[in-house]
């Protein structure tokens, strides 16, 4: 005997609408190159920001703000690429790519942030290199072990960062950044 489900069914939606998303996230990719433009647009960020807080001048500023734009920048055409290879928007990557929101990757984004100004102000070039470097791969790997995870749980893991985690990160970055300039 055979049984037919009813397709009005609440079951039966629910089920059909899981299967859906399945399929739509077993379907999406990143652009080409997706991590490694990241990485670098990052190591610029960090590597400008060093050096402009570490020069205290109106050049230091312009450079600093120069670094954010090209980091900006890499984003928007990361998330834009995204969107135009798969046709939908996931909030959680764009809350990965741009505020780097996962712990593990703030985490190593501020260290590396901390390490390269303090290097700055010693003028150690290399070491101001290799912290920036350290940012753009620590976020990078960041991003690709939540993509990992939000293709095998999509549910779980579509949001972005909630807005009490965006302000801790925000009163955090403020608090080291207001510590360096006092104590630089």
């Amino acid at each position: 005997m055979e049984s037919s489900r009813d397709p009005e069914d609440p079951l039966t939606a629910l089920n059909v609408a899981d299967d859906a998303r399945r399929r739509l996230t077993a379907g999406l990719r990143l652009p080409t190159g997706f991590y490694p433009m990241l990485a670098t647009g990052i190591a610029v960020q960090v590597g400008a920001a060093a050096y402009g807080i570490a020069a205290q001048t109106v050049t230091g500023v312009a450079v600093a703000l120069a670094g954010v734009a090209v980091f900006l920048g890499v984003a928007a055409l990361l998330l834009h690429r995204f969107s135009r290879i798969n046709g939908v928007r996931v909030d959680g990557l764009a809350s990965q790519v741009v505020l780097a929101a996962g712990a593990g990757a703030s985490v190593v984004y501020l260290g590396a942030l901390a390490v390269g100004i303090v290097a700055a102000f010693d003028s150690r070039w290399w070491l101001v290199a290799v912290a920036a470097v350290a940012a753009g791969v620590g976020c990078a790997l960041g991003a690709r072990h939540w993509w990992h995870a939000y293709r095998h749980d999509p549910a779980a893991h579509e949001r972005g960062a909630s807005p009490r985690v965006l302000g801790v990160l925000a009163v955090v970055a403020c608090l080291g950044c207001a510590a360096l300039l006092v104590l630089g």
